[in-house]
């Protein structure tokens, strides 16, 4: 019973530090979608479903409550992994019309398994320390494992078909290692529902508290995982409205480029925004290519335009891009209302410092 209190009480409070740090860094943290599911799947598989699981085998408790108590524990778990998929497409490549998909097949297996639990579906045996659940519906044990299964292959198929368009080598490596670890657990959990053998209840409980906290701290230092790490942003360009290039800097390479490296993409953007500087109402603010969208913004008091190319538009990116121009003008203001004659482009180099401040999760990590 400590045992089993001691573990419920350390993996509520990890989840309740992590839920309080989402929410209150939600404006940080990428897309309304993924931190809502985060917060639900702390919430689930970090409170309820492992407060179940542990307090269904106490024999302090009669039968009929811990019977109720491991019913819950099944129902959580099966939600808790689905979000839990869910999540990881999400962070790896945000496709609305996959995510319902998922959304709609979890709640279709939820159901099935929901109905099996009309029957008398176990029958209980106390031992001396614990109880265990005995499966007497094989269909619900099959339909079980079979989902457990499902996932597994679904999260593994998701890393290995993504991995090499991951932003960087960090990312990478953190997502691999958030993805095996959290298949380990649910292979840990199949096989304790399958051999009731205590050892294995323990041993989840352990490795899920351990993978909490390196969660949480992944979480916490590297908030770039919560932003969609195959979206990528490739060219940043600023120019003055006379069509001369301020500053410019690529995201492929890390480094600051100049006006004859520039794509003839790109070159037709500068000619939309050019062309746009003269009607405010007019102005083109998202031109849609194949493979990228190109991103304008303007500032027609300081008379200068930002153009940014990504693999798609997305919340961040505007928030980010907006958050650019405010401190950019703020340092630059002065110099570029009194642009005129030779124009000094180095001392706009102070973007650099701002690009990086403002878009740290498409900044490639070493």
């Amino acid at each position: 019973m400590i045992i089993n209190i001691l573990l419920i009480i350390a993996s509520v409070m990890i989840s309740i530090i992590g839920i309080f740090y989402v929410y209150l860094n939600r404006e940080n943290l990428g897309d309304t979608l993924s931190i809502i599911l985060n917060i639900i799947l702390l919430l689930i598989l970090g409170i309820f479903f492992l407060s179940s699981f542990l307090l269904s085998t106490d024999v302090n408790l009669n039968e009929d409550v811990v019977l109720i108590l491991w019913y819950i524990s099944i129902i959580f778990w099966v939600f808790s992994i689905s979000i839990l998929s869910v999540i990881q497409k999400f962070i790896i490549k945000f496709e609305e019309k996959t995510i319902l998909i998922t959304i709609f097949y979890s709640l279709i297996i939820g159901i099935i398994l929901g109905l099996s639990f009309l029957s008398n579906s176990f029958t209980i045996n106390l031992k001396s320390d614990s109880y265990e659940f005995i499966f007497q519906n094989l269909l619900l044990l099959y339909l079980l494992l079979s989902y457990n299964i499902i996932i597994i292959i679904v999260m593994c198929y998701n890393l290995i078909r993504y991995f090499m368009r991951l932003r960087d080598s960090t990312s990478q490596k953190i997502i691999s290692i958030l993805t095996f670890q959290f298949c380990f657990l649910i292979i840990l959990y199949s096989i304790y529902i399958i051999t009731q053998n205590i050892t294995f209840r323990y041993l989840y409980a352990v490795f899920y508290l351990i993978g909490a906290i390196l969660a949480s701290y992944f979480i916490i230092t590297k908030p770039f995982l919560f932003i969609e790490l195959t979206n990528k942003i490739h060219d940043f360009i600023i120019f003055h409205r006379s069509g001369i290039l301020l500053y410019s800097y690529n995201f492929e390479t890390g480094q600051e480029t100049d006006e004859s490296l520039l794509k003839g993409s790109i070159l037709i953007g500068i000619n939309h925004i050019l062309s746009n500087f003269i009607d405010k109402k007019d102005q083109l603010n998202l031109i849609k290519m194949k493979n990228r969208d190109i991103i304008l913004e303007y500032d027609n008091t300081h008379g200068y335009a930002l153009l940014l190319t990504a693999n798609h538009k997305n919340k961040f990116i505007d928030k980010a891009v907006n958050s650019f121009m405010t401190k950019f003008t703020s340092l630059n203001g002065e110099k570029l209302k009194n642009l005129n004659g030779l124009i000094d482009v180095s001392e706009f180099r102070n973007a650099k410092e701002i690009i990086i401040e403002n878009f740290e999760p498409f900044i490639k990590k070493k």
